[in-house]
């Protein structure tokens, strides 16, 4: 795949997200390893791997560390018994030793923390999975690690639904495209960092047929221009991904 993808000329980023069942005793994918010295060896064999030292194997600069971490179904659990957070404490370790691995295979590649899915509830609710906002999410990932480092950080600022223009606003601290620029300043305040690049590492609006809430071409077409043009005001982020290339 990423032969084919350098031969067509596009540049890819990896993530690496999941657990395999003999990392985490057996438990789902969701389930963070044992040991994040494990996870630290297995991002500097990847970035190592596709550092462009080895013949015929191709570079890759870009990399990011796990998939939306603040909701349940990516990583568990987000609350203890008690109803406290810890999933922020705990990815702040897998993002610490993601970034290290990263970094020693591969000195040149940039590494995002982060990927945080758009909303959440930042509570225990029965019956419904477990989830935290971005902005609440990344503000106790900071305070489990203020020294945490890193070259951006990733975010999904999807609208909360796919007929919902790029525009929307949202109640912080959800983040949806509109509120990057809130979320890049709060993001240096919690990391005393005088810049934080976001990456926006998933953006889209699908259409129908094809998803049953999606929207006309038309209107998908222009929504793609207006994502961009707003994007393109932010000079604190330097990329952007629509998903998905092909609808579902």
């Amino acid at each position: 795949a990423l032969r084919t993808a350098q031969e067509s000329d596009m540049e890819v980023m990896l993530t690496i997200s999941g657990t395999p069942a003999w990392a985490n005793g057996g438990k789902k994918l969701n389930v963070m390893p044992r040991s994040v010295s494990d996870f630290r060896a297995f991002a500097q064999a990847i970035a190592s791997r596709y550092s462009g030292r080895h013949n015929n194997i191709p570079f890759v600069r870009f990399f990011s560390i796990w998939n939306e971490p603040n909701l349940n179904v990516f990583l568990t659990p987000q609350f203890d018994k008690k109803g406290r957070s810890v999933s922020p404490k705990n990815y702040a370790k897998l993002a610490a030793a993601g970034f290290a691995g990263v970094k020693a295979g591969n000195p040149l590649a940039q590494v995002a923390v982060g990927e945080t899915s758009a909303r959440g509830r930042d509570k225990r609710r029965k019956g419904v999975s477990d989830t935290h906002s971005p902005g609440r999410f990344a503000d106790l990932v900071a305070k489990a690690n203020k020294r945490l480092r890193f070259d951006a950080w990733s975010h999904h600022p999807y609208p909360f639904n796919p007929n919902s223009p790029p525009t929307q606003r949202v109640r912080w601290p959800n983040v949806s495209l509109a509120l990057l620029p809130r979320f890049d300043a709060e993001l240096k305040t919690w990391f005393k960092r005088k810049s934080v690049p976001i990456w926006v590492t998933e953006y889209g609006h699908q259409t129908r047929p094809q998803d049953a809430l999606g929207i006309p071409y038309a209107k998908q077409a222009g929504y793609i221009q207006q994502s961009m043009s707003m994007v393109s005001r932010y000079s604190f982020v330097p990329m952007f991904i629509w998903f998905i290339y092909q609808d579902t």
